[in-house]
């Protein structure tokens, strides 16, 4: 199965406005084959992997719209959970159908 996934580098030490979330946006294809992602080593490097180094990743989501892969305990982590608990404001969910067609 082949997907493709949109990369977004965040700008600043902590991304929690925004204004600052989407300095570039990078698109790769992905493979999942028996309930394992196979990404290129940029999408890896963006969540932190460094040769000879594991990372671990946490995926957080909001079915159906939003779901976030970021590296444990990140800023980016952190924001992707407050997302996915805040799901219940209006607000939010009036953004989150916006980012969704994006």
């Amino acid at each position: 199965m082949l997907f493709r996934l949109a990369l977004y580098r965040c700008s600043g030490r902590r991304a929690l406005h925004a204004s600052r979330l989407v300095a570039s946006r990078q698109e790769f294809k992905v493979v999942l084959d028996n309930n394992t992602l196979y990404v290129e080593q940029p999408v890896a490097e963006a969540l932190g992997w460094e040769r000879g180094k594991a990372v671990q990743l946490t995926l957080s989501g909001w079915a159906p719209n939003y779901f976030a892969i970021a590296s444990s305990g990140s800023d980016s982590d952190r924001l992707a959970r407050g997302t996915v608990e805040s799901s219940n404001n209006p607000k939010l969910r009036h953004v989150m159908d916006y980012l969704k067609d994006r």
